[in-house]
């Protein structure tokens, strides 16, 4: 997750999944602004993933960051989105900055009776 992602959820928690490995990419913070069990880095967030997708698991989820989601987009194998019924207006960007278009195919819809929609998608 990017740095704001991250810090968004400091009202409620420094940890904000504590079942799983945290990676907060972030060019202005460091390891004392985190939580325990959140890795902060600087460090090229494709060679990160990367070398997280060489590892044995059950995946990686790439959680809010418009700016993080467009770096990483030729890395991201299945795609899920959830869709509010609520109209706001503008916000953040799914994927903001350079980005090419790219082709999804959709490999599953959940509806729910809140009206939300879940859909996810595989690479075409």
């Amino acid at each position: 997750m990017g740095w704001s992602t991250y810090a968004a959820g400091f009202a409620h928690t420094r940890d904000p999944y504590p079942h799983l490995r945290q990676v907060a990419f972030s060019r202005s913070h460091t390891q004392a602004d985190a939580a325990p069990g959140v890795t902060v880095t600087d460090e090229d967030p494709v060679r990160v993933v990367r070398r997280l997708k060489e590892e044995d698991g059950s995946g990686i989820w790439l959680c809010g960051g418009g700016v993080l989601a467009a770096a990483l987009a030729d890395e991201i194998d299945h795609l899920v989105l959830k869709v509010n019924p609520l109209v706001l207006g503008e916000g953040p960007s799914l994927f903001a900055g350079p980005y090419a278009p790219r082709h999804l195919r959709r490999t599953r819809v959940t509806p729910y009776s809140s009206g939300v929609v879940v859909t996810e998608h595989a690479r075409a």
